[in-house]
Protein backbone atom coordinates (compact mmCIF):
# COMPACT_ATOMS: atom_id res chain seq x y z
CA UNK A 1 0.00 0.00 0.00
CA UNK A 2 1.20 3.44 -0.77
CA UNK A 3 0.82 6.45 1.49
CA UNK A 4 -1.64 8.03 -0.93
CA UNK A 5 -4.30 5.42 -0.25
CA UNK A 6 -4.35 6.43 3.43
CA UNK A 7 -4.64 10.16 2.76
CA UNK A 8 -8.45 10.36 2.38
CA UNK A 9 -8.96 8.54 5.67
CA UNK A 10 -6.45 10.74 7.42
CA UNK A 11 -8.06 13.89 6.03
CA UNK A 12 -11.47 12.75 7.18
CA UNK A 13 -10.11 11.95 10.66
CA UNK A 14 -8.53 15.39 10.93
CA UNK A 15 -11.74 17.05 9.76
CA UNK A 16 -13.71 15.08 12.36
CA UNK A 17 -11.37 16.11 15.18
CA UNK A 18 -11.43 19.76 14.11
CA UNK A 19 -15.24 19.72 13.87
CA UNK A 20 -15.56 18.11 17.30
CA UNK A 21 -13.21 20.61 18.94
CA UNK A 22 -15.03 23.52 17.28
CA UNK A 23 -18.39 22.21 18.49
CA UNK A 24 -17.15 21.73 22.04
CA UNK A 25 -15.66 25.23 22.01
CA UNK A 26 -18.95 26.70 20.83
CA UNK A 27 -20.87 24.80 23.52
CA UNK A 28 -18.50 26.11 26.20
CA UNK A 29 -18.81 29.73 25.01
CA UNK A 30 -22.60 29.42 24.79
CA UNK A 31 -22.75 28.03 28.33
CA UNK A 32 -20.61 30.85 29.73
CA UNK A 33 -22.68 33.45 27.90
CA UNK A 34 -25.94 31.93 29.16
CA UNK A 35 -24.71 31.90 32.76
CA UNK A 36 -23.69 35.57 32.40
CA UNK A 37 -27.09 36.59 30.99
CA UNK A 38 -29.39 34.43 33.11
CA UNK A 39 -27.38 34.03 36.29
CA UNK A 40 -26.47 30.90 38.19
CA UNK A 41 -29.97 29.39 38.35
CA UNK A 42 -30.08 25.85 39.67
CA UNK A 43 -32.76 23.27 40.41
CA UNK A 44 -30.87 22.46 43.61
CA UNK A 45 -30.58 25.95 45.08
CA UNK A 46 -32.90 28.83 45.79
CA UNK A 47 -32.91 31.51 43.16
CA UNK A 48 -33.03 35.27 43.74
CA UNK A 49 -35.84 35.63 41.21
CA UNK A 50 -38.21 33.35 43.09
CA UNK A 51 -40.35 34.09 46.10
CA UNK A 52 -38.65 33.46 49.43
CA UNK A 53 -38.72 29.82 50.48
CA UNK A 54 -39.54 28.49 47.03
CA UNK A 55 -37.17 26.38 45.01
CA UNK A 56 -37.48 26.39 41.24
CA UNK A 57 -37.40 22.57 41.42
CA UNK A 58 -40.83 22.56 43.06
CA UNK A 59 -42.63 24.90 40.69
CA UNK A 60 -45.66 23.76 38.71
CA UNK A 61 -46.29 24.87 35.14
CA UNK A 62 -48.36 27.90 36.14
CA UNK A 63 -45.61 29.13 38.46
CA UNK A 64 -42.97 28.62 35.77
CA UNK A 65 -45.07 30.59 33.26
CA UNK A 66 -45.64 33.38 35.82
CA UNK A 67 -41.93 33.58 36.64
CA UNK A 68 -40.89 33.69 32.99
CA UNK A 69 -43.62 35.93 31.60
CA UNK A 70 -44.40 38.06 34.63
CA UNK A 71 -47.88 39.57 34.51
CA UNK A 72 -48.27 38.88 30.79
CA UNK A 73 -50.58 35.92 30.01
CA UNK A 74 -50.87 34.15 26.65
Amino acid sequence: MSMNSRAPGRTLAIATVVGTVATLGYMYVAGVQTKKEEGPASVYKESKGLQAGNSDARMNSAQVRETIQGDRKP
